[in-house]
């Protein structure tokens, strides 16, 4: 089996059907038996489960009869897209279970668990011809082939052989797969398919950034094509990072909540109509307000952001309309408001919901009159402005409780848009995470840094309350204290406070070593084992360090064994090892 960095080349297997009793003996191989245990059939229930997910037994008839109508309703693009995204998401979905299931093992044996769960659906079988791969570099390199893909017969079956391939799922699956086990974009591409008839499928995956073109590939991905976007040439290695970026952020992202989320924006963006946004803090509300206006067609003019919740109430009224000399004291010169800045474009008001009813009043009627007269002023301006609100609070209850005006909200509810939470579309998460790794890398003169393994698994179980901002200030942090072309491991990132190790994630169940503890004082043999511990003098570092230091000898000096014994991954022990040999025994 292949290590990190070197070549894997497997024998080439018979190609041909395979019948229900050979798929069976493959879900009997021992190299299977995690994958195979995790099979319920419950034929009283009719319920199939694999992994903690129902199942739905499905007949190959029916791919073809839907990629058919999607086609007629869709058209090629639109069913392919649809199709492909469908694979991305299931794809990063099954590589979480991965990076869990065998993370003890080398990079090939974790990374089979994907082709295996393919071939125990009955979607087809993975043989391996190429697997490269090697973390620290970022390194990674794969051929395959598939023998009788059931997607790519029921192509055939429908639409015959055409200049295209067929396995649309399927290589949408590969490429989120890959993508959220290494943590940064992957793209397959199916080079040679049966649906072009070709004696087999063969397929190759790389890093998005090696592919000649990676927007062929990455277009299926996306809801839409961003064809509302100013034109552009980019060189074949800017194209992916240009694409991704607008204005002074960056949007990224392959989830379908993404995707639902850029589709409502497309589609409001020609139109003049309010939008309110909506969604917890941190999830990237101005970015996509940025998004919306470089789709409309203001998008050559102006757009202007206020925080409302950084303006003090009284200066409120002249920063939103502007100010007349000799209006008040001090004003000693006229000045334009925000609204004037932003004649013709954008009007972004974040944190709407913190507004006063004085400030919701005058705002209101801007929105109703369409147009405003400055502070001292007599002469009535008018309003040429595209309103974009955005707030993490519920304004509907805030309506019910009488501190934000009915009015003013149904006028900004015209188009409400939630953006969900970073926990609900994880499979954007490797493509912003290595989206920040790059970025951040450059900010800071770093170079040749990567995650490493532990770290990756912590970002797809983290529930990230922060969002895409924590997840940015975290990853931050670890470049930081890297080195140049070390790998990015757990102990970068935590710290005593605000990463990923902290009272709130304990909280929330993400700290195996403290659910450890806790589940002790709670449940264990004594009663009083909290109190023992307190009245010893211990404290969090040191209860840690007693515990790896038992399980290390308990287990002969296997790190791994070690860590498995106390709920710790590898690279958390072997980091509070470093710790200990480095500066004695912590306190």
């Amino acid at each position: 089996m292949a290590k990190a960095g070197q070549q894997q080349t497997r024998p080439k297997s018979t190609s041909g059907r395979s019948s229900w009793s050979e798929i069976f003996q493959i879900a009997r191989d021992p190299s299977l038996d995690d994958l195979r245990e995790s099979f319920k059939f419950d034929v009283d229930k009719a319920e199939i489960w694999l992994n903690g997910r129902r199942m739905v037994l499905s007949d190959n008839l029916g791919l073809g009869i839907m990629r058919r109508e999607l086609m007629a309703a869709l058209g090629y693009e639109g069913a392919r897209g649809l199709m492909s995204r469908i694979g991305y998401g299931i794809g990063a979905a099954d590589a979480e279970l991965a990076l869990h299931l065998r993370k003890d093992e080398d990079l090939f044996v974790g990374f089979t668990v994907g082709p295996q769960l393919h071939a125990l659906k009955g979607s087809v079988k993975v043989e391996p011809l190429v697997f490269e791969a090697d973390r620290k570099s970022g390194n990674f390199y794969s051929e395959y082939l598939w023998h009788n893909s059931a997607e790519c017969h029921a192509h055939v079956a429908e639409m015959g052989i055409g200049a295209h391939p067929g396995g649309w799922q399927q290589v949408g699956y590969a490429s989120g797969y890959a993508s959220a086990f290494f943590g940064r974009p992957m793209i397959f591409r199916e080079l040679q398919c049966i649906a072009m008839g070709h004696e087999r499928c063969f397929l190759v995956g790389k890093p998005a950034e090696l592919w000649d073109n990676a927007q062929a590939e990455l277009r299926w991905f996306r809801a839409e094509q961003y064809s509302t976007r100013p034109e552009h040439d980019p060189g074949r290695k800017q194209a992916v990072a240009e694409d991704l970026e607008i204005g002074q952020r960056s949007i990224v992202g392959a989830s379908s909540g993404f995707n639902i989320v850029l589709h409502l924006v497309d589609k409001v963006a020609r139109t003049d109509a309010p939008v309110l946004l909506l969604g917890e803090s941190g999830v990237g509300k101005e970015v996509f307000a940025r998004e919306l206006h470089k789709r409309s067609r203001r998008a050559d003019k102006p757009v202007v952001a206020v925080n409302c919740a950084a303006i003090p109430d009284a200066l409120m009224e002249s920063e939103l309309f502007g100010v007349e000399k000799g209006a008040f004291t001090g004003a000693n010169a006229s000045r334009p408001g925000r609204f004037e800045r932003a004649a013709g474009g954008t009007l972004f008001l974040d944190e709407i919901g913190t507004l006063s009813l004085a400030a919701q009043g005058k705002l209101l009627r801007v929105l109703q009159e369409g147009e405003f007269e400055r502070v001292g002023g007599v002469k009535p301006l008018k309003a040429d402005v595209r309103l974009i609100a955005a707030t993490n609070a519920d304004l509907r209850t805030d309506m019910e409780k009488g501190t934000f005006r009915a009015d003013l909200f149904h006028r900004l509810n015209t188009f409400p848009i939630r953006i969900p939470p970073l926990r609900e579309r994880r499979a954007d998460i490797p493509l912003l995470a290595n989206h920040f790794l790059r970025i951040l890398s450059a900010k800071h003169g770093k170079t040749g840094l990567e995650f490493d393994e532990g770290v990756i698994r912590y970002f797809h179980d983290y529930a990230w309350p922060g969002n895409i901002r924590e997840m940015e200030n975290t990853i931050e942090r670890g470049i930081i204290l890297a080195e140049d072309g070390e790998l990015i491991g757990v102990h970068h990132l935590t710290m005593n406070t605000g990463a990923i190790s902290t009272k709130q994630s304990r909280e929330s169940g993400h700290d195996p070593f403290w659910n450890f503890i806790m589940s002790q004082v709670r449940n264990g043999p004594d009663e009083d084992l909290g109190g023992k511990m307190l009245e010893a003098g211990l404290t969090m570092d040191g209860m840690t360090d007693l515990l790896v230091s038992a399980a290390l000898d308990d287990s002969a000096g296997n790190i791994t064994e070690a860590g498995r014994r106390i709920g710790m991954t590898r690279s958390q022990v072997s980091y509070w090892m470093k710790k200990r040999t480095g500066g004695g025994k912590t306190p």
